[in-house]
């Protein structure tokens, strides 16, 4: 189990590789009950049948606001036993951020009993001063646990740290390790990468980032599935051509494969136009695609609240461009 001390050194080896954000498979009356058998069956579809480095759980596409904190710790329990069984290695990623910092300190205690590798924390959510009061709620939850730390930087909380600010966290707190930077910004991570060139960055817009120079540490929270199946792993070729710098090989593959139009389709439910710049998971969007694809999630596939129904008409779209491309039958 690596320790906050060694937190740094860790990253800079360990953190890396396709890592899928897995979805919460809800059931039962309004989506109440979370069925863990579909979950189980996730995870073994991901390490196994994509053969994934990892996973990333409990995180905006889990919709993580929408569960309690015993459900919180279950779907963690649960994935990563599930996923020890199936690949021991496998690089288990934590969001263990709530709307307390008490409770953060609680699930990030939790997953590291577990055994998971590392455990991220979001922008507070509620009555934060700045970035004075992320480096107190971080620096609260490093003191009283033991482990790797990652900072997630996000307009979805409704405060989004500057590149120099993110980089000042970095070295003010020893078990900060790295950042996934939710805020579809390429230069904001460049920026932050220029200042901290040690930092493990990963860049959610992945063809921008490559394209700037940012070293490309994987995928570390992307939802993976919804773009790969055995034998058409399509994101990671993709990728594997943006790395070697061949961008027009990589634009033909992306659009020869239909690659290009699904992503489109799925960015259709990555926002919602109540929100235009917030990066606002519509769970059901995800598991709909998902759905597509034969994956379980459940027999509830909607959001708990706050978000909303999923519009029909998004659905047509996504639906044709995973046909195009092969993935589903017409």
């Amino acid at each position: 189990m690596t320790t906050a001390k060694e937190a740094k050194d860790w990253a800079c080896e360990h953190l890396r590789g396709n890592c899928s954000s897995l979805y919460t498979p809800f059931s039962g009356v309004d989506g109440d009950d979370i069925d863990y058998e579909a979950l189980r069956a996730l995870v073994r579809y991901c390490l196994v049948d994509l053969d994934q480095d990892g996973l990333w759980l409990t995180g905006g596409i889990a919709e993580l606001w929408s569960l309690t904190t015993d459900e919180l710790k279950e779907v963690v329990r649960v994935a990563i036993e599930e996923a020890r069984r199936v690949k021991p290695s496998a690089l288990i990623q934590i969001m263990s951020s709530t709307d307390t910092a008490k409770q953060c300190v609680e699930l990030t205690l939790h997953a590291q009993e577990l055994g998971a590798d590392i455990c991220y924390i979001l922008t507070p959510y509620f009555e934060c001063s700045g970035k004075p009061g992320v480096l107190e709620y971080i620096r609260y939850v490093a003191n009283r646990t033991d482990m790797p730390l990652g900072f997630f930087n996000s307009h979805s909380t409704g405060l989004a740290l500057t590149p120099d600010e993110c980089v000042q966290l970095y070295h003010e707190v020893p078990a900060l390790c790295g950042l996934k930077n939710g805020l579809l910004d390429a230069r904001h991570s460049l920026a932050v990468h220029n200042l901290a060139p040690e930092m493990v960055l990963w860049e959610t817009l992945d063809e921008a980032g490559i394209r700037l120079g940012i070293p490309h540490t994987g995928a570390l929270g992307s939802a993976l599935y919804l773009y790969e199946k055995p034998g058409q792993l399509l994101f990671r070729e993709w990728i594997a051509l943006l790395v070697e710098g061949d961008f027009e090989r990589a634009e033909k593959f992306a659009a020869e494969t239909g690659l290009s139009d699904m992503r489109a389709a799925s960015r259709r439910y990555q926002s919602h136009p109540a929100r235009p710049h917030a990066f606002t998971h519509w769970g059901a969007g995800f598991k709909f695609g998902a759905s597509l694809l034969g994956l379980p999630v459940g027999d509830f596939p909607h959001s708990r609240p706050p978000q909303t129904a999923f519009p029909d008409e998004l659905k047509d779209p996504i639906r044709a461009a995973y046909a195009a491309s092969g993935f589903i039958e017409s």
